[in-house]
């Protein structure tokens, strides 16, 4: 038998899994109760007394110290633990759970934000700041893991380390570990270990990468690589937890494992169905990307406030021939004489396969009207500019989602990949346009939502924001009660 020692032990459901998490033992019937509550006190208190009694045939030192340490701080900390519900639970997984009063377990936040990509260093400052602002963790408590070691701090990012130094650190670490981790977001269920080298800038960093792997699917490292290496059978076994937060996407085989041992998942296509984190941007952060867009217009305009003229933002990813490019350029002029508007090209991300400077300065000088190629790699300069802009053209979903939050008037060129339609069916108004397959038209479904009267309002997308913000919450409130509690494991 084993018991299951933690803050709370949860249950996956083998069919459609709920992102909602479950307390095994008496809870498991009671509903939710948040801590604080004394109604869970006493609850837990009687959880206790019920092990005691019903587990005899533990060891005297297994049972009765955990029970008594569980009762003790269960009744003068009761804000100390926190549980949701599952329904469906079977009971044969049901086990008892108890929290003794360590200090957090740090808490890894794992994604391709080791590199320029505007939607995976969304995911970062979104957690990031909801650890510490909504579930109370420390900055000092959260630890961002890549495939290499890297300072992205002028990317608009955070100091990356490699998860092979992580791994050390966790299994190391007797105070704080071992770490929990969080699966940012995206579709990096998809990339195994080449695909997420390809990903990276330069072959110094490759080379490196290749040095510090740890896994075949880099992020979404299997959460038992962060637990001690060894430990005797007979003595108590320290467990951590693992988060995939809003992924999209098709797994790849060797993500599966990762994916297969998650303590929770919540999804942006499919059940159990959540928004893409992005969607917290404008929540979060108003002051810093206020200050960031007036940058953007001052780099744009240094000649000052009077200079500044109408702006339409946008993005697409690399264009491989000269012809694509001269298409877009004719429906870019036909937009910005039609709008009044200069055009200004930016990057969603750099990485190979993605954006590029030098195709957006072609089709500059293609383009007969004033435009602008905006050169920074910064997500939060991006993130500014689309809230200033008249509208948003991109290719990138996360671009898309940026102006949805800004109530911009907002057209995606789409290719084969569903996410696109995926996010617009499923977070954004009916109102909204959908893909569009042609340049050509772009003047001409544009139009109709452009401009200070426009035959279609923002008024929807409004109301859908709110609905999308409310629903991801739900989401990091069931998680974020999870990670960070000390979880344990005996065998008898």
């Amino acid at each position: 038998t084993t018991l299951i020692v933690s803050h709370p032990s949860i249950i996956r459901q083998n069919k459609s899994p709920s992102p909602s998490m479950v307390l095994r033992g008496a809870d498991t019937e009671k509903g939710h109760q948040r801590r604080g509550s004394p109604k869970h006190s006493n609850h837990a208190a009687a959880m206790c007394l019920r092990l005691l009694f019903s587990r005899q045939c533990y060891r005297t030192l297994l049972v009765v110290i955990p029970v008594f340490s569980c009762m003790q701080y269960f009744i003068f900390h009761p804000f100390a633990t926190r549980v949701a519900q599952e329904q469906d639970v079977r009971s044969s997984f049901i086990s008892h759970t108890m929290t003794y009063p360590k200090p957090r377990r740090k808490i890894v936040l794992l994604g391709p934000h080791d590199r320029y990509n505007f939607g995976d260093l969304i995911f970062t400052s979104v957690v990031a700041k909801l650890l510490v602002s909504r579930a109370g963790f420390s900055p000092d408590d959260l630890l961002f893991g890549g495939m290499v070691t890297v300072d992205m701090e002028k990317y608009g990012g955070y100091k990356i380390l490699s998860m092979k130094q992580i791994q050390s650190l966790s299994q190391e670490d007797t105070d704080q570990g071992p770490y929990d981790i969080i699966y940012l977001g995206g579709e990096a269920v998809g990339c195994n270990f080449d695909c997420g080298v390809k990903m990276l800038p330069d072959e110094r960093t490759k080379t490196e990468a290749r040095r510090e792997r740890i896994h075949d699917c880099p992020y979404l490292v299997p959460k038992n690589l962060l637990l001690p290496p060894s430990m005797p059978q007979d003595e108590v076994q320290m467990l951590n937890y693992a988060v995939i937060n809003s992924m999209g996407g098709t797994p790849c085989n060797e993500c599966k494992k990762a994916i297969e041992t998650a303590d929770y998942i919540a999804l942006r296509d499919k059940n159990p169905l959540f928004p893409d984190s992005a969607v917290m941007m404008k929540e979060l952060y108003p002051n810093k990307i206020s200050e960031a867009a007036e940058e953007v217009l001052q780099d744009l305009f240094p000649g000052g406030v009077n200079t500044r003229q109408k702006i339409i933002a946008v993005q697409h990813r690399d264009i491989p021939t000269e012809e694509a490019r001269l298409e877009l350029a004719l429906a870019l002029d036909k937009v910005s004489k039609a709008g009044h508007a200069t055009i200004v090209f930016f990057v969603a991300g750099t990485a190979p396969n993605h954006d590029s400077l030098s195709c957006y300065k072609q089709i500059a000088q293609m383009m007969t009207e004033p435009s602008i190629v905006y050169e920074e790699e910064n997500m939060w300069k991006s993130v500014g500019l689309i809230s200033r802009a008249e509208a948003v053209l991109s290719t990138s979903l996360h671009v898309r989602i940026i102006a949805f939050l800004y109530l911009r008037p907002r057209l995606t060129w789409c290719g084969l990949e569903p996410k696109h339609p995926q996010f617009i069916a499923l977070w954004d108004t009916d109102e909204s346009p959908r893909c569009l397959k042609s340049k050509n038209e772009t003047w001409s479904v544009l139009q109709r939502y452009y401009g200070p009267n426009p035959n279609i309002t923002q008024a929807a997308t409004a109301i859908a924001y709110e609905k999308t913000v409310k629903k991801y919450l739900e989401s990091f409130d069931s998680w974020s009660s999870l990670v960070g509690w000390r979880r344990y494991s005996t065998r008898s």
